[in-house]
């Protein structure tokens, strides 16, 4: 599963996975994949996704807010939602936590 693809194609906007080396100019799209691997018995076949989605900016802007939650309703992620100043920066950062959604592998 390609989550910055899954993500891009459901946004329209560019994601990148935990940083930019170089930011682009604002606003810019960060994501983290944290993953659990289970299974039942001696099978790992489920791959557990917590997703964290970073939208950083200057100036809030609504419209892209809104597309960011119509894709994430649209695949009934659910989520927890937090905007926070981060004075170094002088930037604001909205975060999205999505608690879990499952890949099943296919073995064999």
């Amino acid at each position: 599963m390609d989550i910055q693809e899954i993500l891009e194609n459901g946004t329209g906007f560019k994601w990148k996975e935990l940083r930019y080396l170089k930011p682009p100019e604002l606003p810019w799209f960060i994501y983290i994949d944290n993953t659990t691997i289970r299974g039942a018995d001696v099978l790992n076949n489920i791959i557990e996704h917590n997703l964290t989605l970073e939208y950083y900016y200057e100036t809030k802007n609504v419209q892209i807010e809104k597309t960011i939650e119509k894709f994430l309703n649209s695949e009934d992620y659910q989520y927890d939602k937090n905007t926070d100043w981060l004075e170094d920066e002088q930037l604001y950062v909205t975060i999205y936590e999505i608690n879990t959604f499952l890949e099943k592998i296919k073995k064999g």
